[in-house]
């Protein structure tokens, strides 16, 4: 939409704008741009303003974008604002074989089209868009962050051509990365809708806004300054000495032979000519960035599996890829490290063919279990392939680890007491070592959850030993199994201190409780002078009051030692004595 020159008042709040958001503004990250137009007929033209920026700025395209038409003599004929019509990131086109670019380059573009109305006059226009500032990291203008960019083209009038005019525009965006040392061409050439003769050649780019002005609007009135270039840059020489650049002017075919890495801009004239008088000039600028590049080789290899392998547990795979499957493709095949082919790992040969059609291929590889301890041993994988750029040989490489298997060991409770009959839970533990962890444990019998430490239930004990084992395993499916894990059901022994012998059915013989938690029970019965009466190693709850004779003992006080018997108590002491029952009985008749 048309805007006349704008009043004072609104001038100045624009400049209030400008100031109050420069800190965002200048980090637009401008590194080019061009701009054109087309003839619609009844003095209308569609303008078109291209705009590049790397895709890293903080702050996005203007939006809208504003921009000025002049009279030739500098003064004001109208401002415009114009929206996005089209905003892109460009893809990295690339076309030597050889070379990989980097993959951190990012170029977006922006596309304003507008339609304005401009009467035909002798002297014609000029349109003219700025904007601050080019991005901060390009190394052949002077401060770069802190200034601006002049896109600006002329629309002729009657005094040089008899119709209107269609301006030139360029075909091709510049290619946005080049290699350091590579010369590549490219066609920068432009197309003219009238048919009008181009001529081309290099030019600087202009400046335009600063971070005083980070958006003049309107623009200010021509000639532009081009941009101030650091020591060694023109713009003969935008990449720095050593570098190359030429362009034929009448083809507009570009050769770039950089020689320094970093960010350059440049700019590229096409001038129109019709019947021999020049019409019209405009600068297309644009950045370029210049890396070292790296060879694509035609293959490439990768592991599929663990890097680190370890003996006698597992598989990895050595994989030979390639992008072009049209034949077949026979490599050498290096093995080296301080892992032996054949040996540590099953053999492998030295040649491998892919067949035509196949993409890929993989050798697999296990490492040996020797029972050794060798420590961390390696095994390069090479595959040694011809270069396709220059003839000679290149060798693609990865590598693995192949580490001792250590077998595991395990350590485990080795006895533990616990009386049912009184609820009494208790636990078992185990302890793994080597191997390769985590460990999955098994204990047997009963159903116990997987854990080296585990709660045993009261409920599920027999009387006397409980024989348990764990089966631990590894990650490789190694096994282990524990010693036994023996729990000891046994309470203490309980004897009565009454014996009836009247055949009632009460007492009529010695019933000691908890006698079957126990190999056996050993029960000594003395009288009061100290004389043993009744003895039995292995008792079964079957005295009845008679003397070793076998004759009825008579009335009165007894005493006796009741002596629990068990394997536990051949290593154990103490307990021998803790469970070890004195006391008295009352033989009734």
């Amino acid at each position: 939409m048309l805007k006349h020159y704008r009043p004072l008042l609104l001038s100045l709040f624009s400049l209030i704008l400008c100031i109050g958001f420069s800190f965002e503004s200048k980090a637009s990250h401008i590194i080019g741009g061009e701009i054109y137009y087309d003839s619609l007929g009844n003095n209308q033209y569609k303008v078109t303003i291209e705009i590049y920026r790397d895709c890293n700025s903080a702050t996005g395209f203007d939006a809208p974008l504003n921009y000025t038409v002049f009279y030739m003599n500098g003064s004001i004929y109208a401002s415009y604002d114009v929206s996005i019509f089209s905003q892109n990131i460009l893809p990295i086109v690339y076309d030597d074989p050889c070379v990989t670019p980097p993959n951190d380059i990012c170029v977006e573009r922006a596309i304003y089209i507008d339609t304005i109305t401009l009467p035909f006059n002798i002297e014609g226009y000029y349109l003219s868009y700025q904007r601050c500032c080019w991005s901060g990291n390009i190394d052949n203008i002077v401060d770069p962050s802190n200034n601006g960019i002049t896109l600006t083209t002329y629309i002729p009038g009657s005094s040089l051509i008899n119709v209107p005019n269609q301006g030139a525009r360029f075909i091709n965006y510049p290619p946005l990365v080049l290699c350091s040392q590579n010369t590549l061409n490219f066609d920068h050439s432009a197309f003219d809708p009238d048919g009008d003769s181009l001529v081309y050649e290099l030019m600087a780019p202009l400046l335009g806004g600063s971070i005083a002005n980070v958006v003049p609007n309107p623009e200010t009135a021509g000639p532009y300054a081009p941009v101030n270039w650091n020591p060694t840059y023109t713009e003969f020489v935008p990449f720095g000495t050593g570098s190359n650049i030429t362009i034929n002017s009448q083809t507009g075919m570009m050769a770039f032979t950089p020689n320094l890495i970093g960010n350059y801009v440049a700019g590229v004239a096409v001038k129109e000519y019709r019947n021999g008088i020049l019409i019209n000039t405009k600068i297309r600028t644009f950045g370029y960035r210049v890396v070292a590049c790296q060879v694509e080789l035609p293959i490439e290899v990768d592991v599929t599996g663990p890097t680190q392998l370890i003996e006698d547990c597992g598989f990895a795979g050595f994989i030979v890829g390639r992008s072009d499957a049209t034949e077949n493709l026979i490599v050498q095949v290096l093995l080296s490290g301080t892992a032996t082919n054949g040996e540590d790992y099953p053999f492998i040969n030295d040649t491998l063919i892919i067949p035509a059609g196949v993409l890929s291929d993989t050798i697999g590889i296990a490492a040996i279990y020797d029972g050794l301890t060798e420590g961390n041993e390696t095994v390069f994988f090479n595959v040694i392939v011809p270069n396709p750029c220059d003839g000679t040989f290149d060798t693609t490489s990865i590598s693995l680890t192949i580490i001792d298997y250590l077998p595991l060991t395990i350590s485990a409770l080795d006895s533990v007491n616990v009386c049912a009959d009184k609820g009494e839970w208790t636990s078992m533990w185990c302890k793994v070592d080597q191997g390769v962890p985590p460990y999955s444990y098994y204990w047997q019998p009963g159903n116990f959850p997987n854990s080296d430490t585990v709660l045993v239930d009261p409920s599920i004990l027999l009387p006397n030993l409980n024989v348990y084992t764990i089966n631990a395993v590894d990650q490789c499916g190694k096994t282990i199994t524990s010693p036994d894990v023996r729990v000891y059901n046994q309470c203490p022994l309980v004897v009565p201190n009454v014996l009836t012998t009247n055949n009632d059915g009460t007492n009529d013989t010695l019933f000691i409780q908890n006698w079957e938690d126990y190999d056996r029970v050993s029960l000594t019965v003395f009288n009061r002078w100290g004389n043993v009466v009744y003895s039995n190693d292995d008792y079964k709850n079957n005295w009845t009051g008679i003397d070793v004779s076998g004759a009825k003992l008579e009335e009165g006080v007894y005493f006796y030692t009741a002596t629990p018997k068990s394997d536990k108590y051949e290593y154990d002491d103490v307990e021998r004595t803790l469970y070890t029952l004195h006391g008295f009985i009352h033989l009734v008749k």
